[in-house]
């Protein structure tokens, strides 16, 4: 009897606890909304949410009264557990909070009771504050965020779902470099004369696999755990104004990782190829060869760049919309200077087109360059505003420079010729006329996807200063590889984890600290030197930055050009030559004219300008003139 009695109790326990769970709402993490908020004030009053939530197809969903939104409609995905939440924002909505209210079709169905949903509306930065882009005076470096710096080691096996633990014994394992890293070394990074700071994505990259490079995002909103949290983002961001320092984001509207909600609770059309797997030809030309076979153009856009990587389909209106929220989002959230577009010709252009007139429609100083890692400067240009016939449309600021990135390696690693070594710039730069605006492009000398530039110069150093001159006394948006500063090496011969090695003393407990002069070598402290005058000289001369060029075909290994406003005059010489050598000033004379002296920029050094000037072997000089 006793036995029954027991039963009879837990039969009506197990019946009351089904029946309390079928009457509670869903809890917040059980419902995922995108974008999370939304700021007033942009030109189009219209704001599509997407709310992904279980059976959300067997609910209603109401909005409260709020004066100056209305809730156009509410449209059922494909997916039962995904909707569109389709707004109406008028211009006189204030800053406050929606509330969605949500409750089943039928009483008796799957659905749990009503709910709320409360969403969160801001109030946009006065235009003084929007987006502040860069100049070409700034010099921008660029972070591997895994690999520079640990500043919290409590986050190095945060609680994600597929928990890859940090080992930094492991080429492509986490190693634990952090926000709060990158953060305790802005001090280190502005006395190097950095006014910019481009990191990896940082959003989260929740896969079980190799996802330490960041561009296999599984939450476009949210800072990746490991990395820190958007509060941590948004604080590294104000630490940076306060040193007059800008912020580029990397994104990526090509793909997303293979374990994004996206994927799994995924509507019609949101992705290409969704139900069989084809991947891109990574034929970026196509998408200017007037010969191109329809078939291999598509397959460019549309194949996956990887296995892992669903491809979005930007024709479809729902992710176009998602995408066009996703990166007014971004700025506004997190007061950022601009963007760096991965993998720009893989997306569709049409749609990046009207990315690009969308973002700088609403902030018109926000700096943007796409990555378009190609081999020839024609090519890269299409992508650009550009004065090509044909290519009128297209909408991109600037590019990843590859070609001039291809011309700094040469001019350093090849010898001098008619068109080889330093007659490679030279070349380059006088193809600038096919860009609307060629000081827009992102200049650099190598990158976390190709060899670092130490070992692409056989890590010879005069070699190193006369790229690090190149790229800092050239047009562009210069941006510094982190570790190039003390001469970092590795070659993507076997992988691309070799160029992406831990900075030596961003963890507690390596053996030197390259951060600090006593921790670096003599040539080490050399080359560092070197590019910190470089970087300040970049940043404080408008000739380096805004002003003209006047380049000189190089002759007898020597290559010379002139950056210059009404106000300054800079004059560069670089030698490829292994023996000194006077060359004849009289060949620059329209240049140099009105001027009687000139400034080593490096040793301060005033001189007299004469008949000649004697150049060391493999030397790179920067001077000013002076009256």
């Amino acid at each position: 009897m006793k036995n029954l009695i027991y039963s009879c109790i837990s039969i009506f326990i197990f019946i009351a606890n089904g029946l309390t769970a079928s009457l509670l709402p869903p809890r917040k993490s059980t419902y995922h909304i995108a974008p999370p908020s939304w700021y007033l004030g942009y030109a189009n009053p219209h704001l599509e949410i997407i709310l992904h939530a279980e059976s959300i197809n067997l609910y209603n969903i109401a909005l409260n009264p709020y004066p100056g939104v209305v809730l156009d409609s509410v449209a059922q995905s494909a997916n039962r557990h995904v909707c569109y939440l389709q707004l109406n924002i008028q211009p006189t909505a204030q800053p406050g909070f929606l509330e969605f209210t949500v409750t089943p079709k039928e009483k008796r169905s799957k659905a749990q009771s009503a709910y709320t949903i409360k969403y969160e509306l801001k109030q946009r930065r006065n235009k003084e504050a929007q987006a502040p882009g860069l100049t070409p005076n700034d010099v921008t470096y660029l972070i591997f965020p895994d690999r520079f710096c640990n500043g919290e080691s409590d986050n190095d096996n945060a609680d994600v779902q597929y928990k890859v633990r940090a080992d930094r014994g492991g080429l492509k394992s986490r190693h634990g470099g952090d926000l709060a890293g990158v953060r305790s070394k802005l001090d280190y990074l502005k006395e190097l004369g950095i006014t910019a700071i481009w990191l990896n994505p940082v959003q989260t990259n929740d896969q079980p696999e190799e996802s330490f490079h960041g561009y296999a995002i599984t939450d476009n909103y949210e800072i990746d755990p490991r990395f820190g949290s958007n509060k941590e983002y948004v604080d590294l961001v104000m630490d940076m104004r306060k040193r007059n320092m800008k912020m580029i984001m990397d994104i990526i509207p090509n793909h997303v990782g293979y374990k994004h909600w996206m994927n799994q609770y995924y509507d019609t059309g949101w992705f290409n190829y969704k139900d069989t797997y084809v991947q891109t030809n990574f034929r970026a030309p196509t998408a200017a060869d007037p010969y191109a076979a329809p078939s291999e153009r598509n397959l460019n856009t549309d194949g996956w760049f990887v296995a892992t990587m669903p491809d979005y389909n930007q024709k479809n209106p729902h992710i176009a919309t998602y995408l066009d929220q996703l990166y007014l989002w971004w700025i506004e959230y997190a007061n950022l200077s601009g963007y760096r577009i991965d993998t720009y010709p893989y997306p569709d252009q049409s749609y990046m087109n009207h990315l690009m007139e969308l973002l700088l429609g609403e902030y018109p100083h926000l700096t943007i360059y796409g990555e378009a890692w190609v081999q020839h400067t024609t090519t890269q240009a299409t992508f650009v505003k550009n004065n090509i016939k044909g290519f009128e449309a297209n909408r991109l600021p600037g590019v990843t420079d590859f070609s001039m990135c291809w011309a700094f390696q040469e001019a350093c690693s090849k010898p001098f010729g008619w068109t080889e070594g330093l007659n490679r710039v030279y070349i380059t730069q006088s193809e600038d006329f096919l860009y609307q605006d060629p000081s827009k492009n992102c200049t650099f000398l190598d990158n976390h996807d190709i060899s670092r530039f130490y070992s692409m110069a056989n890590e010879d150093i005069d070699a190193w200063k006369r790229g690090v001159t190149l790229l800092l006394t050239t047009r562009g948006l210069p941006c510094i590889y982190y570790g190039t500063e003390i001469l970092m090496t590795g070659k993507t011969d076997k992988s691309d984890a070799y160029v992406r090695f831990d900075f030596p003393g961003g963890w507690s407990g390596d053996p030197v600290n390259k951060f600090t002069p006593k921790g670096r070598t003599s040539k080490e402290n050399e080359a560092w030197k070197w590019m910190q005058t470089l970087n300040k000289a970049r940043t404080s001369m408008p000739a380096l930055g805004t002003g003209k060029t006047t380049q000189y075909s190089g002759i007898n290994g020597v290559y010379a050009y002139f950056r210059y406003t009404d106000n300054q005059k800079v004059m560069v010489v670089l030698s490829q030559n292994d023996q000194p050598q006077d060359i004849a000033l009289s060949r620059f004379a329209e240049m140099t004219q009105g001027y009687s002296k000139m400034r080593n920029i490096h040793t301060g050094e005033i001189t007299p300008i004469g008949t000649s000037l004697k150049v060391a072997a493999k030397g790179s000089y920067v001077f000013e003139l002076i009256k």
